[in-house]
């Protein structure tokens, strides 16, 4: 293994909680950022608040090693969803698709043909000890048929007792114990107007899809599948909006007027507990430095939709938030998604979300598959590689390796879950003198304190001065920088400085 700068802060055995004094020292530790760990909580983080999808078109959850990688990587949370082909899938009968009401031509969602059962889904779970969220069909109902379509004239949506038939299904007839459960998948989509060119529409036969009529359907989902098992939790889909809204205005606008139609729809806020909301914002970033500096909208983003849920459900009923999706990218693939750049957005994403509100962070996704990128390589949004080429450039050889190969973000992955392991009390951190480092902490359940710092510029290191509060020691150390093939673990007093295009978690002891 080749040698490696690892970044952090010197601290003495027995941190008294003194910032070390800027400037290089005799070693040539360059000048660079004070992190200052404070002792103010900004959040609690639940054990099985890190999760991944396993979108069910892509066949590699039936491979042995699956609940192995995945509990390597810390993921103790499985998401059932296929993104719009969830609209198209009733469980019944092994799992079969609807034809899709928008045509054979919107995405080609119903061709996304299910390659494992629910119940493979379920008891690979269960195998990696992850907790499961699953998408029920709300676009399109059981009665559908390739012969008998839903048409305008003849609509059949989505169908609260097919719901109530799955929760059923999975909870009093097997046991698996599905907790959480979303209404439907991206249903906002089909609420805004004018439609962006070339944007899909979302697969839903109901014949009114304006964001109250979602809401009204969504408390008769809920209530017909509380009545199956009152102790599951019942989710919604609502869009979040960057309350600047300088760079896209219309997505930001139209996202604004669905969440208003929706939780200002009467009863609507008492039927259901949590908000689904899919965060692909640094997809508008473009250029690497943009994608690692795009954490900065959660925070106005998370801290809007936070008054809205408020003002919707006032102090009897809190709604949580769960980022049920987030990636580097989206739709478009990018070489960023599995190299250095969408590992160390992982990290820093993944935490400043949960420091901003969101009780359950869920990553696209474990599998996902290859997509051709605008210069001619190719990106995938999966921790996982799924071992091809994009379906357009078929007889490559220089794609992607083996399928279960971990991408640079699965390593980062296992760097969050290591600091967050058990749940605990985010802190308030500080990072000053250095606009390219992001820190983090938790006080863990085991009385842990875990420090994450990433060193988001490319070419240079950087020192880094590092005060927590009294009572700690390092212990250890477990970074991952660009290039790594997992991360490495060193015991001892914390390192004092972070390599480029890194990031490391700094594990401290209490000392009394």
């Amino acid at each position: 293994m080749s040698k490696r700068v690892i970044a952090l802060a010197a601290v003495a055995a027995a941190l008294a909680g003194t910032a070390i004094a800027p400037g290089a020292d005799a070693a040539g530790v360059p000048a660079g950022a004070d992190v200052r760990v404070g002792s103010t909580a900004v959040g609690t983080v639940s054990p099985t608040a890190i999760g991944a999808n396993m979108p069910f078109w892509n066949p590699h959850l039936t491979r042995p090693d699956t609940a192995e990688l995945i509990r390597k990587a810390g993921i103790r949370t499985l998401s059932f969803n296929a993104g719009p082909a969830g609209d198209l899938y009733h469980f019944g009968n092994g799992g079969w698709l609807s034809p899709d009401p928008g045509g054979p031509g919107n995405g080609g969602f119903e061709n996304l043909t299910p390659r494992f059962t629910f119940d493979q889904f379920a008891r690979t779970a269960q195998a990696a000890h992850a907790g499961m969220l699953v998408h029920v069909n709300y676009g399109t109902g059981p009665t559908d048929t390739k012969d008998a379509p839903s048409t305008p004239e003849n609509p059949k949506p989505g169908d609260p007792q097919e719901a109530a038939a799955w929760v059923r299904y999975a909870n009093r007839t097997h046991h698996y114990g599905v907790r959480d459960w979303v209404i439907g998948e991206e249903t906002y989509l089909n609420g805004w107007h004018p439609r962006p060119p070339g944007m899909y529409v979302e697969p839903d036969a109901h014949p009114d899809r304006t964001p109250a009529a979602y809401a009204r359907n969504s408390i008769e989902y809920a209530k017909a599948m509380k009545a199956v098992d009152p102790a599951i939790r019942i989710g919604i889909e609502l869009a979040p909006y960057d309350p600047a809204g300088t760079d896209r205005p219309g997505i930001d606008r139209n996202a604004k007027l669905w969440d208003d139609g929706v939780l200002g729809t009467p009863g609507l806020a008492d039927a259901v507990d949590f908000v689904d909301i899919h965060w692909y914002h640094a997809a508008r970033a473009g250029s690497d430095a943009g994608v690692l500096a795009d954490t900065a909208a959660i925070g106005p983003t998370l801290r809007a939709l936070r008054t809205d849920l408020d003002r919707a459900s006032g102090p009897r009923h809190r709604l949580d938030i769960v980022a049920g999706e987030t990636n580097s990218g989206a739709a478009t693939a990018t070489r960023q998604q599995t190299g250095a750049v969408g590992a160390l957005h992982l990290i820093d994403n993944n935490l400043t979300l949960l420091e901003n509100g969101a009780t359950a962070v869920d990553w696209w996704a474990l599998y996902n598959g290859p997509n051709s990128t605008p210069d001619g390589g190719w990106g995938d949004l999966g921790l996982l590689s799924s071992g091809g080429c994009p379906s357009d450039q078929p007889g490559r050889t220089d794609c992607e390796p083996p399928a279960g190969t971990p991408f640079a973000p699965y390593w980062t992955m296992q760097l969050l879950t290591t600091a967050l392991k058990g749940g605990g009390t985010l802190l308030s951190t500080t990072a000053t003198g250095s606009s390219t480092l992001a820190a983090h902490a938790i006080r863990r359940a085991d009385g842990t304190l875990a420090v994450v710092v990433v060193n988001k510029d490319p070419q240079h290191a950087q020192g880094v001065r590092l005060s927590v509060p009294r009572g700690y020691r390092a212990d250890r150390t477990v970074t991952w920088r660009q290039g790594d093939t997992s991360p490495t673990t060193r015991s001892g007093p914390a390192p004092t400085t972070l390599a480029p295009y890194s990031a490391a978690v700094v594990l401290f002891q209490r000392t009394r």
